[in-house]
């Protein structure tokens, strides 16, 4: 439960700061019909989707992520998110990855398989 209520408050804080920058146009992003897979090692698998499903606006959300994470570059998040991921998930993965020894990569695929983060949690040994 303490680790829910830490992951919602920053999840909260990132989205406050991330919107409160700057005004930003929105943009509608093209998501596939089913999220591709992506390599463990970060890398791009054949046949995910680029970094750019914003175009050419950078995503003031996704910069913050990636600042704040180590573990993840900007390209990362928005291959994560052009492929399906909300950045509220890739957050709550990327803090999760801190906590464990399940990289945010696996979790975004189980996510993706259809599990949610209680069961993440649990198989990543968080809860009972």
């Amino acid at each position: 439960m303490v680790v829910r209520q830490l992951i919602l408050v920053l999840i909260g804080l990132v989205l406050t700061t991330a919107c409160g920058a700057q005004a930003s146009p929105v943009v509608e992003p093209v998501k596939p019909e089913a999220p591709a897979e992506v390599q463990s090692d970060n890398e791009p698998a054949a046949g995910t989707a680029a970094p750019n499903c914003l175009g050419e606006t950078i995503s003031p959300i996704g910069q913050s992520i990636a600042e704040d994470y180590e573990t993840a570059s900007y390209e990362q998040v928005m291959i994560w998110f052009c492929n399906g991921a909300e950045f509220e998930d890739i957050l709550v993965a990327l803090e999760t990855e801190t906590l464990t020894d399940r990289s945010a990569d696996e979790m975004l695929k189980m996510l993706a398989d259809g599990l949610i983060w209680d069961e993440i949690w649990q198989i990543a040994g968080l809860t009972n």
